[in-house]
């Protein structure tokens, strides 16, 4: 018959499982870097591009005579400096062309040409990625440089003969990882200046869906902006994050996790938004979830915003308009306590009404939870607590910008 473990057995079982479990929550995996970098479209500038008669393009071939040409200087991410000359070139019934001078000679040949596309759903955006030569040597040998074109769109003080330009700014290195017989994408913003990756600032991503792409959007599950922190991504039923990321070295190094060490409260459309805690300026206690019923605008922002600030008149005016319909606004202030800013007397004196959440009581959920980092961000809630829309206009998910705000809340708001 066999015997009963004893208690010092059973303790010892115990032990050794807890060990186990330790052992296996810090396992490594060891990865190399793919030689070919990345654009990251989430870090970008905008660049005006001025009506040119286009002298330096007389060695690009022949050009319509009636075309438009503009002229610019776009950023080099490897300096941040507005240095690459370049040409958005338009002839009637043809591709925009992008011409940039990619050897630095002042002029431009056929070879420095780039055609731009237009995505099946666009209507206005034409893009192309522009590769620029990396001075600094190493593994890396191109730095690409992903330019959108807005056609026909203007801002400010633009004039008809301008041109709208959006570029990336930042570029990243991708490793493949293999984890636990699964190659697993990572990737990293790369100091360009040292030739360094530092896992614990700056973007990072990595495929946790598996299809052989990164969402490099700020509120993807798939991308964090760390600032100094190791940031723990779920990988299926995994946790993960880099510990080292050796360029000279060819190296990745990734560690595995316990799920306690995961922090991210993951956002997708039409699941729920997850319940928080916060206090009102009143000092009164809140829960998330007690505007259940209701369509709950949610906005994050701050005085110190200017673009914050310029949403406020839409915000005022979607408040008024539908209150009645089952809208409720609800704002999460990030002033800084010691910006010298009284944001209660602040939110009084511009007539917001609807109630705001105190930073201090929501700074670990914004920051750590949902790792906020781009103001403002709006989110629309359904009355069962689920997300409408984070109005991200890539995805084409309804907008909440602007007098667009308004037109999205008349049409998914019932009717009285």
């Amino acid at each position: 018959m066999p015997m009963k473990p004893t208690i010092h057995a059973t303790f010892l079982l115990f032990v050794a499982l807890l060990f186990a479990r330790a052992i296996a929550s810090g396992a490594e995996y060891v990865g190399q870097f793919d030689p070919t970098l990345v654009a990251n479209i989430e870090e970008d500038e905008r660049v005006v591009f001025k009506f040119d008669t286009g002298e330096r393009l007389k060695n690009a071939g022949p050009l319509d005579g009636a075309a438009h040409i503009a002229m610019g200087k776009l950023q080099d991410p490897q300096s941040h400096q507005y240095s690459v000359l370049s040409y958005l070139v338009e002839e009637k019934g043809k591709e925009p062309v992008l011409y940039a001078d990619l050897n630095d000679d002042h002029m431009i040949a056929a070879d420095e040409k780039y055609v731009l596309k237009r995505g099946v759903d666009d209507v206005y955006i034409w893009s192309t990625t522009v590769l620029l030569q990396i001075r600094s040597g190493g593994i890396f040998k191109l730095c690409p440089v992903y330019v959108r074109y807005f056609k026909g769109y203007t801002y400010d003080k633009m004039g008809s003969e301008d041109r709208l330009i959006l570029q990336s700014t930042d570029a990243m290195a991708r490793a493949k990882v293999n984890i636990k017989g699964k190659d697993v994408l990572f990737q990293y913003s790369y100091d360009f200046k040292d030739k360094k990756i530092d896992p614990q600032s700056g973007w990072l991503g990595v495929d946790v869906d598996g299809n052989g792409e990164v969402d490099m959007n700020n509120l993807s599950p798939e991308a964090a902006e760390a600032d100094k922190e190791t940031v723990v991504f779920r990988v299926g039923d995994l946790y993960v994050s880099t510990k080292k990321a050796d360029v000279a070295a060819n190296q990745v190094i990734v560690r595995e996790h316990s799920a306690g060490d995961y922090k991210r409260a993951e956002l997708y459309l039409n699941k729920p938004f997850p319940d928080f805690n916060f206090t009102d300026f009143d000092g009164k206690k809140h829960k998330f979830s007690e505007f259940r019923g209701k369509y709950v605008l949610l906005d994050v922002w701050g005085f110190w915003c200017p673009a914050c600030r310029d949403e406020l008149p839409y915000l005022m005016e979607a408040n008024r308009r539908f209150t009645e319909r089952g809208l409720q606004v609800l704002g999460l202030n990030t002033d800084p306590e010691d910006s010298g800013i009284d944001v209660k007397a602040s939110v009084k004196s511009s007539r917001m009404t609807w109630p705001q959440a105190q930073l201090s009581s929501v700074r670990e959920m914004l920051g750590v939870n949902l790792r906020i980092h781009s103001f403002p961000t709006t989110f629309l809630i359904s009355p069962e607590g689920n997300i409408l829309s984070m109005s991200r206009s890539e995805r084409d998910e309804p907008a909440l910008r602007g007098r667009d705000l308004l037109t999205t809340l008349d049409k998914i708001l019932p009717k009285q």
